[in-house]
């Protein structure tokens, strides 16, 4: 009902103003118009521009004391039903802040890793699993590896040695036999000069020869026994060694195989990146149950401003915090109040240039004896229009 009083009132003035324009034009379409027609006219067609103003002005001032009447509605609720509109309101903000910290976040995975977690959603436990478990056997192989890499060179170092204890031996054999010859030879041909018995100093030769061909023969088997022995290891411990590294090369593979698969370095990342993503599904399902719930809320919260006799409901559903805090209430009714005195101080300001310009145009019609019937008719409209004469 208001609003249509209002649009009418504008729709009439819109047509004093088009009437008013059109006199104008017809008045400025004279041979030779005169300045104070031309003065009074424009004088008109100000007051009508300020009067409009005016309306406008008033229209809003009517509007910030409905919005004030509001508050003091809202403040003096009954406490059961202030308190149920507070807790309703309250619960729309503490969802609406949970759902702009869910937007405002810093995602903790890329939609890459996002999209590859959700694709491989049912093997990916299994799969960590399954990592876990053959980085702790690559591990093992691995150390099983080094120690027999390392066995290995211990024997080659050993057969090594052996072979050149074997030189050794043969070098030390052939020494001997050539000492032992020399002593035979310089003892044949001494026999005749010596006066003990030749024979007596061969014996002991033979024996000392026979002793240390005994302990050079003793010491190649020994070392050639030592040698098979070595080999036997060398070749068991480079077949185990063989069988170690295909057991490392598999399992290798197949932790490469993930690591690629899932763009990652080891289980610990995986393991890690699976963590966000459930986190990020987690508040993805939170963001979509509070918006459930905050369009359910808000629906109540609808229906409880409804049953209160409010002159704008809606303004109410952009200033949710003003119910639940006093002071932010407070701060609302202030600048009401505030924008309500400078829109009446406007009014005043208009309404006394519409006065004084109408007075001006009083005086100089009087004090020239300007009475010509179009502008009387003119100035009388505008009376009549703008309320400002009966």
């Amino acid at each position: 009902m208001f609003f249509s009083r209002k649009k009418k009132k504008e729709s009439e003035l819109d047509a004093a103003f088009a009437k008013v324009y059109e006199e104008i034009r017809g008045i400025d379409d004279w041979d030779n118009p005169k300045k104070l027609e031309h003065y009074i006219l424009d004088s008109c067609e100000q007051i009508i521009a300020t009067t409009k103003e005016i309306e406008a002005q008033k229209t809003e001032y009517r509007i910030i004391t409905d919005y004030l009447k509001d508050i003091q509605t809202l403040q003096n609720l009954p406490e059961k039903q202030k308190k149920e509109l507070q807790s309703c309101a309250k619960t729309i903000e503490d969802l609406t802040r949970s759902r702009q910290n869910f937007l405002k976040r810093e995602p903790i995975i890329s939609d890459e890793q996002y999209a590859l977690m959700e694709a491989n959603e049912e093997i990916v436990p299994s799969t960590i699993s399954m990592m876990q478990e053959n980085e702790r056997y690559q591990a093992t192989v691995e150390k099983d590896m080094h120690y027999l890499e390392s066995e290995k060179n211990r024997l080659e170092m050993e057969y090594d040695d052996l072979n050149r204890s074997k030189k050794w031996f043969r070098i030390l054999a052939i020494v001997s036999m050539a000492v032992f010859a020399c002593f035979l030879l310089v003892g044949f041909l001494l026999q005749d000069e010596l006066p003990m018995d030749v024979s007596i100093v061969y014996m002991v030769m033979f024996l000392i020869g026979a002793l240390i061909a005994m302990l050079l023969m003793l010491g190649m088997n020994h070392n050639q026994k030592v040698k098979r022995k070595t080999v036997r290891k060398l070749n068991d411990t480079i077949g185990l060694l063989n069988v170690v590294r295909m057991k490392y090369a598999n399992v290798t593979r197949a932790i490469r195989y993930e690591q690629e698969r899932y763009h990652i370095q080891n289980s610990h990342e995986l393991n890690y990146v699976w963590e966000c993503y459930n986190n990020t599904v987690e508040s993805q399902m939170q963001f979509d149950a509070d918006n459930s719930d905050l369009e359910y809320f808000y629906k109540i919260y609808i229906r409880l401003l409804e049953s209160i006799d409010l002159y704008d409901r809606k303004i109410w559903l952009k200033q949710i915090r003003a119910l639940i805090h006093p002071e932010d209430m407070q701060n609302v009714n202030h600048n009401l109040v505030e924008r309500r005195a400078k829109v009446r101080a406007r009014i005043q300001e208009n309404t006394k240039a519409v006065k004084s310009e109408r007075d001006e145009i009083d005086h100089l019609m009087k004090e020239h004896s300007y009475y010509v019937p179009e502008i009387i008719q003119i100035i009388s409209s505008v009376d009549k229009l703008c309320g400002l004469k009966a």
